[in-house]
């Protein structure tokens, strides 16, 4: 596959990324801001994402609904979020409105104009999402898993904030955000499709001439705290369990990431993999269960989630314990490496032809590793891999005292020792 990734940092702290797609009849592009709720302090906790929900409220050049309308109205769609990590606005849109929707971006994060009432609103509307995200145990499983096993690391943080942090937060706070953007924090602007690099990069000075040189690295700090935590709620039926640990960049091989990736698709990741075989097919403890990864820019995360009945809880996290402890003494199985690559082969072949998954990888790939790593180059790192190679990775990364459980629970469910879990 040709692809050629071109990248040009401006003197004000514009870094521009491209990944050109001749043949494509759409352009991705987008605006990323490397600060997410790991870079906010307790009492400011939420901030980022209230943030992110704000700018689309209306600037000194559109209000909301011109915000919303200028790209829906031909066929695109705006679309932003918000991580531990970072803030992502971008646009799926036909070529020629490219530098439409990185202007109408770009107007959101310079101009934006902050609405006493629009602040009054929008914080009611951020309660009520956190709300119910508390009515998913799952949900409320992983923000106790992260908040247990990074204390007192910033990824402990939830990302939307509490109903308590969200009601603090004041518009002066928004205006300090404001600032830093344009004076401070560095931005990174990201397109896939029919893109012009070099055209790109005269756009970005156009639209980001206000955008100041000073810029000022985040504070960022890994840490963890291996524990046992369980939370009751009342009216549920099943157990929600995360199982999992994380793992410093400092002290691994590059190889690392692709091995973790390896091992994740063919132990958990997909129906045909051990965990999804073993718990739901085999044993029928759960309708739910499958492994996942976490990369930020300094660590690695691995985790497993599950939902059960209280009383098979024990059960259903010794047969995970069990698979796991089985692949790191014995690794893949006869032909599950190979049917793994292949997966995850296919999966970059056929996410090739999008350009918003690529604009995606495009831009996480360069705020979680530094770089973009052509698929090409990708494809290649997975492919020298053997099982020797993936054991030996994996067996000196993996501790299982560094391993956390956090589990959210129905009122009277039996009780288990942590001795039990970890």
């Amino acid at each position: 596959m040709q692809q050629q990734i071109l990248e040009t940092k401006l003197k004000n702290g514009i870094t521009i990324l491209t990944d050109r797609m001749s043949n494509a009849h759409s352009t991705a592009i987008g605006i990323w801001i490397p600060r997410g709720s790991r870079h906010e302090s307790l009492e400011e906790n939420g901030l980022s994402h209230f943030y992110e929900h704000l700018v689309f409220k209306g600037t000194k050049n559109r209000n909301a609904f011109e915000i919303a309308s200028t790209l829906e109205d031909r066929g695109g769609q705006l679309e932003a979020y918000t991580t531990r990590q970072e803030t992502g606005f971008y646009a799926q849109v036909v070529p020629k409105d490219a530098f439409l929707a990185l202007e109408v971006m770009a107007d959101m994060l310079m101009n934006p104009l902050f609405d006493k009432g629009d602040i009054s609103k929008e914080r009611k509307v951020i309660i009520e999402e956190i709300r119910s995200y508390e009515d998913i145990a799952e949900e409320c499983a992983a923000d106790l898993f992260y908040a247990t096993h990074f204390a007192p690391c910033g990824l402990s943080s939830p990302i939307a904030g509490t109903v308590q942090s969200v009601r603090r937060l004041t518009r002066e706070s928004m205006l300090k955000y404001k600032e830093q953007v344009i004076s401070e924090i560095p931005i990174y602007v990201c397109a896939a499709g029919k893109i012009d690099h070099d055209s790109l990069v005269e756009e970005c000075k156009k639209v980001f001439k206000n955008k100041k040189t000073k810029i000022s690295k985040l504070p960022e700090n890994y840490g963890i705290t291996p524990s046992f935590k369980i939370s009751s709620k009342p009216d549920l039926q099943q157990s929600s369990l995360v199982w999992g640990t994380s793992f410093q960049k400092t002290n691994l091989s590059k190889d690392f990431r692709f091995a973790l990736s390896l091992f994740n698709v063919a132990f958990g990741a997909g129906m045909s993999s051990r965990l999804f075989q073993k718990i739901r097919e085999e044993h029928g403890l759960a309708y739910t269960v499958y492994s996942t990864t976490d990369v930020f820019s300094d660590s690695y995360g691995f985790s497993v989630s599950l939902a059960t009945d209280p009383a098979k809880l024990l059960k259903s996290i010794q047969l995970v314990k069990n698979e796991f402890l089985n692949f790191m003494e014995k690794g893949f199985l006869e032909g599950e490496l190979k049917r793994t690559k292949r997966n995850i082969l296919g999966s970059l072949e056929i996410g090739s032809d999008n350009t918003e998954k690529r604009l995606l990888r495009l831009a996480e790939h360069r705020l979680h590793f530094g770089e973009c790593q052509a698929i090409d180059s990708v494809k290649d790192s997975l492919k020298k891999l053997d099982n020797a190679k993936i054991l030996k990775i994996l067996s000196e990364a993996f501790d299982l005292k560094n391993f956390s459980v956090a589990v959210v629970e129905p009122k009277g469910a039996p009780k288990i020792k942590p001795s039990e879990f970890l």
